[in-house]
């Protein structure tokens, strides 16, 4: 078996104190005429892990844009740790990656 040529190395994040994430009582959606879900309730610290699943069109990316900050709650309450840095690598994005190249190009 050939050594690597090369190496992924990823420091470990600092912890943060929880809550690092949180929407109480929020109603998620484009506007106030099209909401997707009411009454959202989700705790985010530093071992949760999340997985969505379901059809399309049901508020799963818009669930996730929310929790972020991308896009507006339409009522209720959003918090994100001033010390939290969020990555998000969507299915769209795999649209973007030349398949010809590795993962390290």
């Amino acid at each position: 078996m050939k050594d690597p040529t090369c190496v992924f190395v990823f420091p470990n994040p600092e912890k943060i104190s929880p809550p690092i994430m949180r929407l109480d009582e929020c109603s998620i959606g484009w506007n106030q005429d099209t909401k997707l879900l009411r009454k959202v309730n989700i705790n985010v610290d530093m071992e949760t892990r999340i997985a969505l699943v379901g059809p399309n069109g049901v508020g799963k990316s818009t669930l996730v844009k929310t929790l972020i900050g991308s896009i507006e709650n339409l009522s209720g309450y959003r918090f994100i740790h001033g010390k939290l840095r969020v990555g998000v690598f969507t299915q769209h994005h795999q649209d973007m990656l030349d398949a010809k190249l590795s993962p390290i190009e």
